[in-house]
Order: structure tokens, then C-alpha cells, then sequence
């Protein structure tokens, strides 16, 4: 024979649970948990209740009333919300049914996120930047960094074509920007004076040469 459940115990059951959640969370979650048999006088076990200053004994919200008539769901999860106060809640209500599937109760979560948005409203503020088009989108620290990077990439293609230690002619000098402007070198900021001066050029020369290649 199947064991029904009497209505105080199923809300009993659920408010040891409201208990154990809210202290979890404490102090940020408020939680409730009402009797929708009466409902001027709904709220029979409240933790955390300073988030909307509520009491047992108070009646249930218009969420409540809506539940009972079945206007809304058994489960609502991180509606936008507002204490009396006027702090900003994140909350959640679940519908609580006994045996015989009627509406006997409620338990309603309120997540106080005033700490929170003050926490992103600083970071917001303190990560704030400022774009300036005169400035390039990355400032280069180390230039020094850089010409020791093409220093070594020349130095790589010398020994790989043999034109180590040997004067170059135009020509090599053109296959040694053809390769630098394959490998990315050239896009570099200041990279141009750099290979300049490497290979004992002028910049406009280097210009010259890059429309030949």
C-alpha cells in the first residue's frame, strides 16, 4: 500500500533543505519557502531575510497567487528581481506539490547581487582604456629585440646560401628582401631601417627594391 505523504512533512522536508542552501550561501541567498494552503499568511520558514526583510508569517508574493491560479510555471530559474529596497536579486521559485499533484507551497531563492555588481562596476572602471590614433595598437618595448631577430634570421640565410663573410650583389640583395618580406620580417615596426642598415642600403633603395621583387 502506497504511503501518502501529509502536506506539513513534504513542506518540512523542503524547508530542512532551504536551510542547508542558505547557509551555503549565506549571506547573499535569501530563501523561502511558503504555505500556499494559506496564502495571507504563506511564509513558514525564511533564512537570510534581511535581503528582503520579510517574516514568517508574512503572505505570499504575486508570484505565489499566480502560481495557484497556474498562470506560471512549477519551476522559474534567474529571473531579474528587486528587493523592497530596491536592491538588484537574482531569483529563482520552484512550485511544491503534494501526492495528489495540488499546488500545497513554494520555495522562492533571492540572490542578493549588490556586492557583485559593485565588484564588476570597479573592474569595469579600473580595466577602462583609451585608444589614441596617433598611438600604434601595440607599443613595441624592446626595438633592440627586434633587430637581434633579424640579425639572426640574416645571419641563418647567409649560411644557408652560402653568403657568409662575402660582399653581396644586388642581386643576393634582392633575394635577401624577397626572403625577409616571405617571412614576415619586413611588417615588422621598424624593420625596414633595420634590414637597412644590415645590408648597407638606403631606404629608399630598399624601397626601390621591394617593387622589384
Amino acid at each position: 500500500m502506497k504511503m501518502v505523504k501529509k502536506n506539513q512533512d513534504i513542506l518540512a522536508h523542503y524547508i530542512k533543505v532551504g536551510e542547508i542552501v542558505a547557509e551555503m550561501f549565506s549571506p547573499y541567498l535569501e530563501v523561502i519557502v511558503h504555505d500556499l494552503t494559506n496564502p495571507n499568511q504563506s511564509i513558514i520558514a525564511i533564512f537570510n531575510s534581511h535581503i528582503t526583510g520579510r517574516k514568517i508569517g508574512d503572505g505570499t508574493s504575486d508570484i505565489g497567487y499566480k502560481k495557484l491560479s497556474n498562470e506560471l510555471p512549477d519551476k522559474i530559474v534567474n529571473y531579474n528581481n528587486k528587493s523592497p529596497s530596491g536592491v538588484e536579486l537574482k531569483s529563482s521559485s520552484l512550485t511544491i506539490r503534494n501526492d495528489d499533484n495540488k499546488i500545497i507551497g513554494s520555495m522562492g531563492f533571492n540572490f542578493d547581487l549588490s556586492t557583485f555588481v559593485n565588484i564588476k562596476e570597479f573592474i569595469d572602471l579600473f580595466s577602462k582604456t583609451v585608444e589614441m590614433e596617433e598611438l600604434p595598437k601595440t607599443e613595441q618595448f624592446f626595438m633592440w629585440s627586434i633587430k637581434t631577430e633579424i640579425q639572426q634570421a640574416l645571419s641563418k640565410y647567409f649560411t644557408m646560401n652560402q653568403l657568409q663573410g662575402k660582399v653581396l650583389k644586388r642581386d643576393d640583395k634582392l633575394k635577401v628582401i624577397s626572403y625577409m618580406k616571405d617571412k614576415g620580417y619586413l611588417s615588422k615596426k621598424g624593420a625596414k631601417t633595420i634590414i637597412s642598415e644590415l645590408l648597407a642600403i638606403s631606404r629608399p633603395t630598399l624601397y626601390k627594391y621591394l617593387k622589384e621583387i
